[in-house]
């Protein structure tokens, strides 16, 4: 569902967002009522805006490039800026993959002033934006971590080994954070790492043939 354009590109919202959002009002509303409810919808307004900021993010930089951007799009597990092509140096790609963690940088300093001033909900958006930025940090491909070592390894061994060391660390990477989504009973963080090591293992069997 496209939402609005801005700076003519489109911004959609995929139908797994409505997944998360309403199993967050439901629990809110059977825990806390009305107020639970209201508290849900807070949460995922903040949660939407930063995840939104951080993919605008990656967007703005990829202009800077020349490179467009076709859509972007929040779904059950964040978002996703589609670039028209991939950046033709790793400088291009380290710099665009930063731009969403910035984002969200930029968000957690904005909270703490407010924070200080006990704003309602200014702890909440500095805590979601710290998460985010932190954790789209971790060395996984796709993520912005990922990309980066990614674009780090092919500075120094080439495109070829570059991906096929960034592969086997997004496996691996992926394997813990579904040890720590288990210790913690995180199913989200299950979810996040169960994506990521099928896709690293599907990329990985198609280099291979």
């Amino acid at each position: 569902m496209t939402l609005f354009e801005f700076d003519g590109v489109p911004i959609r919202l995929h139908f797994t967002f409505f997944i998360i959002a309403i199993a967050y009002i439901i629990m809110g509303a059977f825990n806390l009522g009305l107020t639970g409810a209201v508290m849900a919808v807070t949460l995922i307004s903040m949660l939407f805006g930063s995840v939104l900021l951080h993919e605008m993010g990656h967007a703005a930089m990829a202009r800077r490039f020349g490179i467009g951007t076709r859509a972007i799009t929040l779904h059950l597990l964040g978002g996703l800026a589609s670039i028209e092509r991939e950046p033709e140096t790793p400088k291009e790609e380290i710099y665009i993959a930063l731009a969403g963690p910035a984002g969200n940088l930029v968000l957690f300093v904005v909270s703490l002033p407010l924070m200080y001033f006990h704003l309602p909900g200014a702890s909440d958006m500095a805590l979601i934006n710290a998460i985010m930025g932190i954790f789209n940090l971790f060395p996984a491909y796709p993520m912005d971590g990922g990309r980066v070592l990614k674009a780090l390894l092919q500075m120094r061994y080439g495109v070829r080994k570059a991906k096929k060391i960034s592969l086997q660390v997004t496996v691996a990477s992926s394997i813990v954070l579904a040890l720590v989504g288990l210790y913690l009973g995180w199913i989200g963080l299950l979810l996040v790492a169960g994506f990521l090591f099928i896709l690293a293992r599907a990329m990985q069997k198609h280099s291979t043939t």
